[in-house]
């Protein structure tokens, strides 16, 4: 995802959400292991039993349980154009969902960088959807890791989603 003014990311970002909420070509390689990704400086453990990597146009790592229908996704954006205090780029993650209520907001530190985890309830395309959202800032990137499953279905995986940002490590200090 590339940022070259305010507001690129709100309708960028957007598109990877729906992207990513809606569809999901299998890519075919397992989900087991660890998932490293040298471009834009991180490694993840991937989630087992039930999720697959799926391919989501401006995500760096997108996946899809088959169970439940939640999904994971990754999108960084190196270099960061765009800056403002967290909870206002946070904001630009839920564009397009409808009757948004926030759960819970609160710092969190991924990997010793210092970032914003934020729970949403609310609406997208007549669906009632939860999303959890971690923004992250490091010099010079901006990375969103999201979690996005049917409301019924958020608690289903969301320990998933928890092993998976237990795992997160950065590759550099500075990419």
């Amino acid at each position: 995802m590339i940022r070259s003014r305010p507001g690129r990311r709100v309708a960028l970002t957007g598109m990877v959400f729906l992207s990513v909420f809606i569809t999901g070509c299998a890519t075919g390689r397992g989900p087991g292991g660890l998932y490293r990704d040298e471009l834009n400086g991180f490694q993840v453990r991937l989630p087992r039993n039930g999720w697959q990597l799926t391919e989501s146009p401006g995500a760096a790592l997108a996946l899809r349980d088959t169970r439940s229908e939640a999904r994971i996704a990754v999108a960084v954006s190196c270099p960061e154009q765009e800056t403002g205090p967290l909870p206002a780029l946070v904001r630009h993650l839920f564009f397009g969902i409808r009757q948004v209520k926030q759960v819970r907001q609160e710092r969190i530190l991924l990997d010793g960088a210092e970032g914003l985890d934020t729970t949403i309830t609310g609406r997208w395309e007549g669906t009632s959807v939860q999303i959890r959202s971690v923004v992250i800032r490091r010099p010079g990137c901006l990375y969103d890791l999201l979690y996005v499953a049917p409301s019924d279905a958020f608690g289903v995986r969301s320990a998933d989603f928890d092993r998976f940002l237990k795992s997160w490590q950065f590759l550099s200090d500075q990419l």
